[in-house]
């Protein structure tokens, strides 16, 4: 994988220091619409060239993957810039505003021969993939509940009055779009698309979501997702069974803790992990556009655009 990279935030750098061990994928490009803010990325992680220009970036023969870290509002149309110079593409969280969209990614990526991920690190954990074959255990699910709660000094600024793109309804930003996507992310790829999501929000004067709560029905039971930008809590996931239960620590966007409890005896099933969170994404998606894995590509495009429709279906509960 010869990669390039968009946007130059802590996710990127996140990013670029989690694949330097990871064989077999290199940064070959950076485009950020400063020189100043590219030339720094790349003197930091040794990448060869960077750009200002989208049109140059996308020309490059060399790259044949592109890491889309932008703002929410402009990931359709720059996967799709990068889908029809024939990159493949790997998309930042949330995928894109609308499900429409995301269908449209999907087709677009299909007719010109490549793959395109969405970034959710926790479906490629080690512990993740672990839980996933103990489900059966807890017997038949009754109740999840799920908190990913983290306050934002972006949240301090937008008291202040000052809009960033992570607050700004016009760029698909608030609570459920950055943090509670994790939640629907983890439920979802485990239990599939629920039958009815209900979704109430604490809302800013701007109209964006600070914090909600997310509640999918499911035959048989219900899935509570928390996420919030305006408080801290404690992360953790809880899946309950009629035979026993299920606890994850620290929750849906890391999955280093998982503890099964049957009949009053609870046991840590927990498995290595030692590479940084970031890092087995990126060996999953490598590994698939070696292998031409259409039918892997296939099933989790297809999850995104379930979460897609979720989410879209969330947000015009709120009136965003």
């Amino acid at each position: 994988m010869k990669l390039g990279t968009i946007g130059s935030g802590k996710i990127v750098q996140e990013m670029l220091r989690a694949i330097e061990p990871v064989e077999g994928v290199t940064p070959v490009a950076a485009y950020s619409r400063k020189q100043e803010t590219a030339d720094e990325l790349a003197g930091e992680f040794q990448i060869p060239k960077t750009y200002t220009s989208l049109e140059s970036f996308f020309a490059d023969e060399e790259i044949d993957t592109v890491y889309i870290a932008s703002p929410n509002k402009l990931h359709t149309k720059q996967a799709l810039q990068a889908i029809e110079n024939k990159k493949h593409v790997i998309c930042e969280k949330p995928f894109t505003p609308t499900a429409e969209e995301a269908k449209e990614l999907k087709e677009a990526a299909k007719q010109n021969h490549v793959f395109v991920f969405e970034a959710i690190p926790t479906l490629f954990l080690p512990n993740f993939l672990e839980l996933s074959e103990h489900i059966e255990r807890l017997g038949d699910i009754r109740l999840i509940q799920c908190n990913y709660s983290q306050y934002s000094s972006r949240y301090d600024q937008l008291k202040a009055g000052e809009v960033t793109n992570m607050f700004d309804p016009a760029f698909a930003g608030g609570a459920l779009a950055d943090i509670n996507v994790y939640n629907l992310h983890f439920v979802m790829r485990l239990f599939g698309k629920p039958s009815e999501v209900v979704y109430k929000a604490n809302l800013f004067d701007n109209g964006v979501d600070t914090s909600g709560i997310a509640l999918l029905s499911y035959p048989g039971f219900q899935a509570s997702c928390v996420g919030s930008k305006d408080t801290t809590g404690e992360n953790f996931v809880s899946i309950q069974g009629e035979k026993g239960y299920m606890y994850i620590k620290p929750g849906a966007n890391g999955a280093k803790s998982v503890k099964l409890t049957i009949d009053g005896k609870t046991k840590d099933i927990s498995v290595k992990q030692d590479r940084a969170r970031l890092s087995y994404e990126f060996i999953h998606f490598n590994r698939m556009i070696s292998n031409k894995d259409e039918k892997t590509f296939e099933e989790l495009i297809d999850h995104t655009i379930a979460v897609a429709e979720v989410l879209e279906d969330a947000r015009s509960q709120t009136g965003m």
